[in-house]
């Protein structure tokens, strides 16, 4: 008991001439778990972290850089392993293995192309068909447009010439006046209340003479 009362005693003589000493309590790195969620953050939302869109593609590129170098670092680890474990006979094997399956695939893939090939001229066929079906149709349209435009022309230049037969010409202007001075017309008119029409120069007072000056009285009832 003496013993370790001197003990105590120098250490603390030890501790009095030393220089103090930086002391920090030191506590979990993160909350346990089995300790509930404390009141001050019971109904608090965090705040969701915005990302640019230029971070979040730099992000995303950096990530897939990434993803492509250690998965081509992980087939390379198991080449090595299965080349270390395994024999040259086995790896002819599975080469010949390999080359059979890309002669299938090329295979089948062959097939593919003819058969979309042989769909492709034949939808091409098809096309070129209606193509010209419909080039023969607009042709056809074009020539009845045609037609009926010939037609129409033909028919004007048909009332034309009708029209020409009552034309004054130098060769019977001579005609066409005596004609004219043997027929005069006269277009004035009036017309009384009871919608009668009296036609001449002066239906007032009408004079004997030509049938022209004479009163006509007609009825437009």
């Amino acid at each position: 008991m003496q013993n370790l009362c001197k003990v105590e005693l120098l250490y603390g003589k030890l501790l009095c001439k030393t220089k103090t000493i930086n002391q920090q309590p030191v506590r979990y790195t993160r909350k346990p778990r089995w300790l509930p969620k404390a009141p001050s953050k019971m109904f608090r939302v965090p705040v969701r972290p915005q990302i640019s869109t230029d971070e979040r593609n730099e992000l995303f590129r950096l990530f897939t850089n990434y993803r492509t170098t250690m998965k081509s670092i992980q087939k390379q680890l198991e080449y090595e392993l299965e080349t270390s474990y395994t024999g040259q006979e086995v790896l002819q094997e599975i080469a010949n293995k390999e080359e059979m399956l890309w002669a299938k695939s090329m295979d089948v893939n062959d097939n593919w192309n003819a058969e979309v090939a042989l769909d492709r001229e034949q939808r091409l066929a098809n096309e070129r068909e209606a193509r010209r079906e419909e080039i023969l149709a607009q042709l056809i349209e074009k020539e009845e447009e045609k037609k009926k435009k010939l037609e129409a022309i033909e028919e004007i230049i048909r009332l034309e010439k009708e029209k020409s037969k009552t034309y004054i010409t130098i060769e019977n202007i001579d005609e066409a006046i005596e004609k004219a001075l043997d027929h005069v017309v006269d277009h004035k008119y009036a017309l009384d209340l009871a919608g009668n029409i009296y036609k001449g120069s002066d239906p007032i007072e009408p004079t004997t003479g030509t049938i022209s000056s004479q009163l006509r009285v007609q009825s437009i009832n």
